[in-house]
């Protein structure tokens, strides 16, 4: 028996009747079947699909939308955590101007000041590790989706077209 994908197996899987019914959604879905389709079967899907093209762009354009709200919601989350750091710096600092503390209790205040810091330099660290994540996700999502489907049924040229309107 083979374990490639016939048309028919593939219209069960995506849940239509023919590939002119496909959603944006099921662009994804088709593009995880490519490797176990023919050419023939996978170059079919798109001749009966004719906006291809344009709902490949458009999901890829929804991503990138969702990444930047994303991106900007991480932008005001740290600024808030930063904001309130700097807050509780600035209320110990003033503590440290009182000439009635005693050694210890500048040194713990000081100490509580380096914790504070430290906590926020962890923070940073770990916003930029997510950025980078986040980056690294969307580039291998975007390039195994688009240069899957592409590469498979000939029409490398439309790769470009896509990642140009991204810019």
């Amino acid at each position: 028996m083979s374990r490639e994908l016939s048309e028919k197996k593939v219209l069960k899987k995506l849940g239509i009747d023919n590939f002119t019914q496909m959603t944006k959604n099921q662009i994804v879905d088709l593009a995880g079947m490519m490797d176990r389709m023919s050419p023939e079967v996978a170059q079919k899907a798109m001749e009966q699909f004719p906006e291809f093209s344009n709902a490949s762009r458009e999901m890829l354009l929804d991503y990138k939308d969702s990444l930047d709200k994303t991106i900007a919601s991480n932008d005001k989350s740290m600024e808030s955590f930063c904001k309130n750091c700097t807050t509780i710096i600035d209320s110990l600092q003033k503590e440290l101007d009182n000439d009635k503390l005693t050694f210890k209790e500048k040194k713990y205040i000081i100490e509580q000041m380096k914790d504070i810091a430290d906590m926020m330099d962890r923070k940073d660290s770990e916003n930029k590790v997510l950025l980078t994540s986040l980056a690294s996700f969307a580039t291998i999502a975007v390039s195994a989706a688009v240069l899957g489907v592409t590469a498979l049924i000939g029409t490398g040229a439309g790769v470009k077209k896509l990642t140009d309107d991204l810019k």
